[in-house]
């Protein structure tokens, strides 16, 4: 499970204690919903392990509240939009991609959750383009797309 997680990191998890540590260790932003028999130390709501109408409205609920927050950690915050430079207008002309670059901008989107697909493209894609403009290249090389890919991860792009 700990291996899944770090590979494809999913959206929502659903799971113990145990899920919820590894998304810990991988810094994943996964949104956790606790979804195992309450023991002697934790207790959970009477809808868990999801039976019958209490159940089922339990985990609609969960779903939507994690969705929601998922949303709201993806959405920039007003702080963060006055922060980072304005968008730069497309009057510049559009930079080539190497074949490879562009199988790599391609992989890491499709690893993306659906929800933060296009978000993600666009982040990793401004990135790496600026990256290459601001060192004077006329198209995106697969080591940018790798640098800007980090760069993302780690909330620096």
């Amino acid at each position: 499970m700990r291996e899944a997680i770090r590979a494809r990191t999913p959206l929502l998890l659903f799971g113990s204690y145990n899920e919820r540590l590894y998304l810990a260790e991988a810094g994943a932003r996964a949104m956790y919903i606790p979804a195992s028999f309450p023991g002697a130390i934790v207790r959970r709501h009477t809808g868990t392990p999801f039976m019958g109408y209490a159940g089922a409205t339990y985990v609609v609920q969960e779903v939507c509240n994690a969705l929601f927050d998922a949303l709201f950690n993806i959405l920039p915050l007003a702080a963060d939009l006055d922060r980072i430079e304005a968008t730069p207008s497309r009057i510049h002309r559009e930079l080539r991609w190497d074949d490879a670059a562009r199988a790599r901008l391609d992989e890491v989107v499709e690893s993306a959750p659906v929800l933060v697909r296009i978000s993600a493209a666009k982040r990793l894609r401004d990135a790496a383009e600026r990256a290459a403009r601001e060192a004077g290249e006329d198209q995106v090389s697969l080591a940018r797309v790798e640098r800007a890919r980090v760069q993302v991860a780690e909330g620096r792009a």
